[in-house]
């Protein structure tokens, strides 16, 4: 649901209750137990695993692991730069490869344990694997990926592509040795990789081997748990990579770019995201990336972040709940930030309690008139339904961390819209007011003004967020 509200991870009873929790997105519920305790609480949930590292001290315990590890042009591991300080007695976190079968073989037995306990869904971390580091970090180059890779080509490589390449026999062509004409070492490849000659190919030849690795996972987990299973990734489809995965998939659940440190000003790649996630059916359950909550740690700016959240559901996704104990924080390694409950618990119950103006809410285009630091969304209830004009305060003053209250507002909405989404609901001749709900302040009732071209909602203040609820 648009109201659903979506804990990152397991969180006791009391945090669940505080904020009227309705799932866990990233995993938490692997056991028997768990599951129970989810359900007894009106709570779905899914069973987490991980794709992209062994961890470092199964690295240092098990050679075979080690052999599995995503490969760069050099033969060396290459390490995933995030976790810098996930050491285990001097071996680094290297990502695994997907194509490997030794490192294959322990992602299903994650599955296994993950959804051991039946589960609602299962979540796959990191699920690019070895892709990740092919397209982002210079692996992907091992033996078994090669292998592949050249079974690829034959099949989808066009005759003149080959030739245009210098490839004179498929069946014996090693890439690793055409990467070699242009990069020698990691470093090299790095700086040219978009200009080596058959690259789309070759990255989009992972991508193809991740779809098929998750679609196999999510069999297994079902298979597993002995019923249907949703099944997520942690990938935003506003990027390329994780665009192959949408029909895969049941929803995302991912890290969303916020840019913290410019306020509520550069905020194109969140919108960006939820707009792909509505457009594609397929929601998101965001939180901010890691840098963001490095910045929320760091400033202690919680106005911000409830303006986050305000943003995703405007767009009809959902942000997930700023975890009470351990809001991961990838700027400082395995730091974590401690979110206050009081800080952020009223706006989800604001939510939940105002459920029925988000549910099966969709976004309809039209022309609004509002002031530059006012942000309007218009969602409408199926095709005949009421229609909600959501209002985002933009207007954030970074030094005081406060979002500046902006008085006297008036949002026109051209009457264009009405004869398109509207046309056997109501006259819109007939009203005289809207209902203005906001989650820190009462319910509220303001005139409109019918005028030939547009109508016309005058709030007489807008705080963080309000909803203009027109029926």
């Amino acid at each position: 649901c648009n109201s659903d509200v979506v804990f990152m991870t397991a969180a006791n009873n009391k945090a669940y209750k505080a904020y009227g929790a309705t799932f866990t997105g990233w995993g938490g519920a692997n056991t028997i137990k768990e599951v129970k305790r989810h359900h007894d609480l009106g709570i779905r949930c899914s069973g987490a695993m991980w794709c992209l590292t062994a961890g470092a001290g199964l690295l240092h315990k098990d050679p075979k692991l080690r052999e599995a590890c995503s490969r760069d042009i050099e033969g060396n591991p290459v390490e995933v730069p995030w976790l810098f300080d996930q050491t285990y007695k001097g071996t680094k976190s290297y990502f695994g490869c997907t194509n490997h079968p030794v490192y294959w073989e322990l992602c299903r037995q994650r599955v296994r344990q993950a959804m051991s306990g039946k589960a609602d869904g299962l979540h796959i971390d990191d699920y690019m694997g070895v892709a990740s580091s092919a397209w982002f970090h210079g692996g992907g180059l091992c033996d078994h990926c090669i292998a592949m890779f050249r079974e690829y080509l034959k099949q989808q490589a066009t005759k003149e592509q080959l030739i245009a390449a210098g490839v004179e026999d498929p069946d014996t062509f090693d890439y690793r040795n055409l990467i070699r004409k242009y990069a020698k070492t990691r470093e090299e490849y790095m700086k040219v990789q978009n200009k080596i000659p058959l690259m789309d190919l070759f990255l989009e030849f992972h991508m193809k081997k991740v779809m098929e690795h998750v679609c196999e996972l999510g069999e297994l987990a079902e298979e597993v748990a002995g019923h249907p299973v949703l099944l997520s990734v942690n990938g935003n489809p506003y990027h390329k990579p994780h665009s192959y995965l949408t029909k895969y998939v049941t929803h995302f659940v991912c890290e969303v770019g916020q840019s913290a440190w410019a306020g509520t000003s550069k905020i194109s790649e969140a919108v960006g995201s939820y707009k792909a996630a509505e457009r594609l059916g397929k929601p998101i359950a965001a939180t901010a990336a890691g840098q963001d909550w490095a910045y929320v740690k760091e400033h202690q700016c919680e106005e911000l972040v409830r303006f986050w959240i305000a943003l995703a559901y405007a767009h009809g996704q959902r942000f997930m709940v700023p975890h009470p104990k351990k809001q991961f924080n990838e700027k400082l390694g395995t730091h974590w930030y401690a979110a206050p409950t009081k800080a952020y618990a009223p706006l989800y119950r604001f939510i939940r309690a105002n459920a029925e103006w988000f549910d099966n809410f969709t976004f309809i285009e039209g022309e609004v008139e509002a002031p530059d630091n006012v942000l309007c969304t218009i969602r409408q209830k199926g095709k005949m339904g009421p229609v909600v004009l959501h209002l985002l305060n933009l207007n954030y003053n970074v030094d005081k961390k406060q979002m500046q209250l902006i008085e006297n507002l008036d949002i026109g909405i051209r009457k264009s819209i009405w004869g398109e989404v509207l046309p056997d609901t109501f006259d819109i001749g007939k009203i005289k007011q809207a209902r203005i709900l906001s989650y820190d302040r009462k319910e509220q009732f303001v005139p409109i003004i019918v005028e030939k071209e547009k109508l016309t909602v005058k709030l007489p203040s807008l705080g963080l967020w309000s909803m203009v609820v027109l029926e």
